[in-house]
């Protein structure tokens, strides 16, 4: 996983393919609304809402597509581990490209505005939470293909 500030995703160019087209389609995120948006090489999720407690609900993982997660207001806390310390809740579905995980949640941070966070297949990702009080959150969720 790698977590970072905005301004330095493009140093993750050569681990994150067709980067530059997401970006391109992003811009600055304010212009698009909510829900998908495709671009060539991959698409954009924007999400806005509340976060939920840390403790509720699974992780996920992807095997398609690596998540890059910007959060553009507010925040949220994410927690991370590694896929092979979680045990499967729900199976893969390759519609989806997602499969539920239950594990550990002691790897968590906090990431604001401005920051971004990229998710690998290895990692297992609980996202849109928060340990005391709720966030509210505006990100755009750009889906790159593995190589």
């Amino acid at each position: 996983m790698i977590v970072d500030s905005i301004e330095h995703v493009r140093d993750y160019a050569a681990l994150l393919p067709h980067l530059e087209d997401g970006l391109a389609a992003m811009g600055d995120g304010s212009g698009l609304a909510v829900g998908r948006h495709e671009f060539e090489g991959g698409f954009l999720l924007v999400q806005e809402g509340e976060t939920a407690p840390l403790g509720e609900g699974t992780f996920e993982a992807h095997r398609k597509f690596i998540d890059v997660q910007f959060v553009l207001e507010g925040s949220e806390e994410i927690a991370w581990q590694e896929y092979g310390d979680l045990t499967s809740a729900i199976a893969y579905d390759e519609a989806t490209d997602k499969e539920r995980l239950d594990g550990s949640r002691e790897h968590h941070m906090l990431v604001t505005a401005g920051m971004f966070w990229a998710a690998f297949p290895h990692d297992g990702h609980k996202a849109i939470s928060h340990v005391d009080e709720p966030h509210h959150y505006r990100k755009v969720v750009m889906k790159l293909p593995v190589r």
